[in-house]
């Protein structure tokens, strides 16, 4: 599915839409160059979760932020690591496991050590503030994609 936000705001509120239909133990691995909106969408995610989006900022230096909301959020980004290999030691995807929702922003550079996902996000700049959206889910998390399809039609 393919969808296209006209502003930051809307790129947010489609996260939010997700957030709200996250029922725990989804894993949404967000890509695109960097200023795209990965962090914008999870700002979105943790405000469908219950949460300040305020309190959301990019965990660049520390690799993982978590928050408790409505379920724990896990806001993993990878923008530094430069090899998969340096993932296995730290052990970080241990700390996600369970029933709360984890967003991995830069998952290519994770490799096999990032959990399966439950949504692929790609966002691809457009003109202005524009930004198009490629979703795709795995077997049993279609509800993400209802989110998505319903937040489109209401947009």
């Amino acid at each position: 599915m393919t969808l296209h936000t006209a502003s930051p705001q809307a790129t947010e509120d489609l996260g939010a839409a997700l957030g709200a239909a996250c029922r725990g133990g989804e894993v949404l691995r967000v890509s695109g160059p960097l200023g795209a909106g990965k962090t914008r969408l999870a700002k979105g995610l943790a405000r469908g979760l219950g949460l300040a989006p305020e309190a959301v900022s990019s965990p660049t230096f520390t690799l993982l932020a978590v928050y408790r909301g409505r379920l724990p959020f896990y806001h993993v980004d990878l923008y530094r690591i430069a090899d998969p290999a340096e993932l296995g030691p730290l052990g970080l995807f241990e700390e996600v496991e369970g029933p709360g929702v984890t967003l991995v922003e830069w998952p290519e550079r994770g490799g096999a050590h990032l959990p399966a996902p439950a949504l692929a996000v790609r966002i691809t700049p457009t003109d202005g503030e524009g930004r198009d959206l490629e979703l795709e889910a795995d077997a049993g998390h279609d509800h993400l994609l209802a989110a998505a399809a319903a937040f489109a039609g209401s947009h």
